[in-house]
């Protein structure tokens, strides 16, 4: 029997650790229950050049420079995060407005993991909303992530009409299923982001080991916040051990490695060995979770994190946040095994959601 053919939209092209590695596990995944899949390669503009002054005015001044420096940071890292895509199959390079390439190619579409369907990210762009799709084709999403928040009531109308001519939605956290449930009356199943359906050891066999020998701290920090910086010091005050920061400490200074070139095996690895693990960033706790590392999560201020708050309740970790930390507590053990065991249930079940997707016609 000819294998189905599946085409997955997400955010597979920019430089980002998370986007790289959540592409990938899906096409994995996939691939092992026996379909043809492929990324579409598309590229969201707005995204793609955040330098263009027309997006001053739509991010505002802070964000557009964050988000400048962001796409600057990425810059060193390009080759070896090239490197890892060839890992993947991708369709040919297709831009909004000029998707016919894609539009009939492939059995059924997904819009893949990553916050796509978040209007503030894309512009609101709606090719990740599988627009462009022939009629008769099946279009479904899986761990699709729709911001933290009901969009704005000019664009509620929008969302429920591209929403509902979805075959079938598999979302990534409690708060997007009660979105969508709002604006289409129907609740998605929630199901687990696709870097959590790979195993530590599927993960392993693809991650470069760090040259380090002595134990240090990492920390992997994406939003502007000082008390990261600040956590950082204090956590190596009382271990002695190194820091290890990617890209490097924003808002403070810290005597530090700064990795701002490591690629996605590169950048696993370093979580892997790392004896803690600090950050704000949601595939930075996850990979901390895969690997049983110790670790402390920010959830608040600029970089505001409610899908890391839900991932730490499924697991039972919310003490592991940066806040009121007591110096003895620094240094506690973590017991991992129920983690382990509630990560591994909410991957089977999250498969079992992908195989049905995937086999019903």
């Amino acid at each position: 029997m000819q294998k189905k053919r599946v085409g997955v939209i997400t955010f597979h092209n920019y430089d980002n650790y998370g986007a790289i590695l959540q592409s990938y596990a899906l096409q994995k995944k996939l691939q092992e229950i026996g379909t043809q899949p492929e990324i579409i390669d598309y590229r969201c503009d707005y995204i793609s050049n955040p330098f263009r002054l027309v997006n001053l005015k739509k991010k505002g001044l802070f964000n557009y420079i964050y988000g400048a420096i962001g796409h600057i940071c990425y810059i060193p890292r390009r080759f070896k995060c090239n490197r890892f895509r060839r890992h993947m199959r991708y369709s040919q390079p297709v831009t909004q407005g000029k998707m016919q390439p894609v539009a009939g190619k492939y059995d059924i579409y997904i819009a893949g993991s990553d916050q796509i369907w978040d209007y503030k990210l894309t512009n609101f762009d709606t090719t990740y909303f599988l627009d462009f799709v022939k009629e008769g084709k099946k279009k479904c999403s899986y761990a699709a992530s729709i911001g933290e928040n009901l969009p704005p009531e000019e664009y509620q109308q929008k969302y429920k009409e591209l929403l509902s001519d979805f075959d079938e939605i598999l979302v990534r956290e409690d708060y997007g299923a009660d979105i969508v449930e709002n604006l289409t009356e129907k609740r998605p199943e929630v199901v687990c982001d696709p870097t959590l359906l790979l195993t530590a050891e599927e993960w392993d066999k693809l991650l470069v080991e760090p040259k380090y020998k002595e134990k240090y701290i990492l920390v992997y920090q994406l939003g502007i916040n000082k008390e990261i910086v600040d956590f950082a010091r204090r956590l190596h005050n009382k271990t002695g051990y190194r820091i290890v920061y990617i890209p490097f400490p924003l808002v403070g200074l810290l005597k530090c490695d700064c990795k701002i070139t490591v690629g996605p095996a590169e950048w696993m690895g370093l979580f892997k060995n790392a004896e803690y693990v600090v950050s704000d960033s949601f595939h930075g706790v996850v990979f901390a979770l895969i690997f049983n590392r110790k670790f402390f999560a920010k959830v608040n201020g600029h970089h505001m994190n409610r899908r890391v708050q839900q991932l730490l309740n499924l697991v039972k970790l919310t003490d592991r946040t940066m806040d009121d930390v007591s110096y003895e507590k620094l240094t506690e053990e973590i017991d991992f095994t129920y983690a382990n065991e509630q990560i591994a249930r909410f991957r089977e079940h999250s498969m079992e959601q992908l195989r049905q997707m995937t086999s019903e016609d």
